[in-house]
């Protein structure tokens, strides 16, 4: 039973928390490692700040890369999607969304800024229906409605499988799509260049 969240019993599409980040903190701390060497044999007497501070970051890059194997020792579940629905378990909130409540799962890029220049950022989530529950509507109505975009998250650390996530989603919820969503549309209609996928969503909202 995994804490404050459901039961996985095998079969299911399960994202667990594992090395991706720690790989990374393994890298820096062996490169901050090379230039306390590099440092150390090409100063005949460093100063006690320099030392200090070249062993507070040793020390703290340790720490994250011991954080790192630890969190993946417990194998913490981040998302899955399961006879129920799907579970967003990242983050200090864990949030559970039953299938009757959903009408597409979303993979999208969120739009951010990192260091002050333009990037983005990978998230799964999911969009619901705007009025809490399905309701079939005419696939010829002239504007497209998706739902809203509910609960997701940002795949910092993690990746899903696009394959097996479309395979977990069409064998729990037959017919509800998984869809390619822009980042800063949260709600509404989603671009016209999707067309193929506006009548299987507006079946399920």
């Amino acid at each position: 039973m995994e804490p404050s969240g459901p039961e996985f019993i095998g079969g299911e599409y399960v994202v667990r928390y594992g090395l991706r980040r720690f790989r990374g903190a393994l890298i820096a701390l062996l490169v901050w490692t090379g230039f306390v060497f590099l440092v150390a044999a090409n100063a005949s007497s460093p100063s006690i700040p320099t030392a200090i501070g070249l062993a507070m970051g040793e020390l703290g890059l340790l720490a994250g890369c011991s954080y790192e194997i630890a969190r993946a020792a417990r194998r913490e579940v981040l998302f899955a999607v399961y006879a129920d629905g799907v579970y967003f378990g990242s983050g200090v909130l864990k949030e559970d969304v039953p299938w009757e409540l959903i009408c597409a799962v979303e993979i999208f890029r969120e739009p951010s800024r990192i260091r002050g220049l333009p990037s983005s950022r990978s998230c799964v989530g999911v969009r619901v229906v705007a009025g809490g529950s399905r309701s079939l509507k005419p696939a010829s109505q002239p504007a497209f409605d998706a739902g809203r975009r509910s609960a997701y998250r940002r795949m910092s650390g993690w990746r899903v499988d696009r394959a097996r996530l479309a395979d977990a989603v069409h064998a729990y919820a037959p017919g509800l799509p998984v869809i390619e969503g822009v980042g800063q549309q949260q709600n509404g209609q989603l671009p016209q260049k999707l067309p193929e996928l506006h009548d299987s969503i507006t079946q399920k909202c």
